[in-house]
């Protein structure tokens, strides 16, 4: 199941190319297959010789970056306006996993993909196999080492907290923390947006979900025992959920990231007259942010680093604000004064990441936790 949502109104438009052979590929041009080795915009000539070849590939190609995710809608059209680049966004997943296996699978091809946006154990993963290039963009100063990977083939650029969004048409008295979802009144009414074995937002449900039950950042075995429990009595419904099934009422109760559940929220106030109601859990709130990354194969090297720098510039950082998220150089931001005041004053907690989050290596003993646990737990 795809980790993300659909807008109500559709995602960007998918612009076919054709299926040839491309990264590191002999046909490859020099420009190209320097920017492919180079760690910086400074490694390849400047960002004036990075624009001038990244407009020369002219093409960026994407997975899963929906517009209502993170504001991707947004950065991505600012990103083609602003360089010219052709947009290739594939939406019809969004899964962590999914984009691993569409690195892997489509090896050389000119429809693999420049970048990744995926949980931070897979771009671990990833890194581990050899699949994601070193490039460090010219704001990293401003990033500390601990939202950066080990060989800085990733850095984290977003974030936020897991929260439950409820239909105040539909339910009666929203709840406001884990132990109110396993009430006999959401029976058939709690669903969560994707598989936590194969993306990032189920997987950190799970993990708010073990503080909620005497778990811990270090034990989320008690995470997925609520949900084999909740699951039992009925309550949870295993339905991939989104804007779409709140709209219809087949999912009235989601737990999703804040971020997320806000623009869905006011989606649904002008388009459906639905009032969605957004509480953090009382009992179980936790934090994380996400992964960019750029594949070591990528058909548009220069494009995917070019990108890299506008993700982590003011401009990129402030369009992720946008969309309701925590950018990784928010605090830099505030302090040079760059930051956009009125995007920051509309975040769903304006102090940004206060909760706690798992350390790498406890994302990655839960995650094989995880992996072995859910299926079963979940019937």
């Amino acid at each position: 199941m795809s980790i993300r949502t659909s807008t109500l109104l559709g995602t960007l438009t998918i612009t076919a190319v054709a299926v040839t052979a491309c990264g590191g590929d002999a046909g490859e041009s020099d420009t190209s297959a320097a920017w492919r080795e180079a760690t910086s915009a400074e490694d390849g000539g400047g960002m004036d010789q990075l624009i001038e070849d990244a407009q020369a590939e002219g093409t960026f190609t994407a997975m899963g970056l929906y517009d209502d995710w993170a504001n991707y809608g947004g950065l991505l059209e600012a990103f083609s306006e602003k360089y010219d680049i052709e947009i290739v966004n594939d939406t019809s997943t969004g899964s962590s996993q999914d984009l691993i296996n569409a690195v892997v699978n489509r090896q050389g091809q000119a429809d693999s993909l420049d970048y990744l946006d995926t949980g931070v154990s897979f771009a671990y993963d990833a890194d581990e196999d050899g699949l994601l290039a070193e490039y460090a963009p010219a704001t990293i100063d401003d990033i500390d080492e601990e939202f950066v990977g080990e060989n800085g083939t990733w850095i984290n650029h977003l974030g936020g907290t897991i929260a439950i969004g409820c239909d105040t048409s539909r339910i009666e008295e929203c709840p406001t923390s884990f132990a109110d979802l396993l009430d006999d009144a959401y029976r058939g009414q709690v669903a969560i947006p994707g598989d936590p074995t194969t993306g990032e937002s189920g997987f950190m449900i799970v993990h708010a979900a073990a503080l909620a039950n005497g778990g811990s950042l270090d034990d989320i075995e008690p995470g997925i025992e609520f949900f084999s429990e909740l699951d039992e009595i009925g309550n949870f419904i295993p339905v991939e959920a989104g804007a779409g099934t709140i709209e219809t009422g087949e999912t009235p109760i989601v737990l999703e990231w804040d971020y997320n559940l806000q623009p869905i929220a006011e989606d649904l106030a002008e388009d459906a007259d639905i009032e969605l109601e957004i509480n953090t859990p009382s009992d179980g709130e936790v934090s994380s942010f996400y992964a960019a990354s750029l594949n070591d194969d990528a058909p548009h090297p220069a494009v995917a680093r070019l990108f890299f720098e506008f993700l982590f510039s003011d401009e990129g950082q402030n369009l992720l604000l946008e969309g309701a998220v925590s950018p990784v150089r928010l605090d830099a931001m505030i302090e040079s004064g760059t930051v956009d005041q009125d995007a920051l004053e509309a975040l769903p907690n304006p102090d940004g990441i206060t909760a706690p989050m798992p350390t790498l290596e406890q994302r990655q003993a839960n995650q094989a936790v995880i992996n072995e646990q859910w299926s079963g737990a979940i019937q």
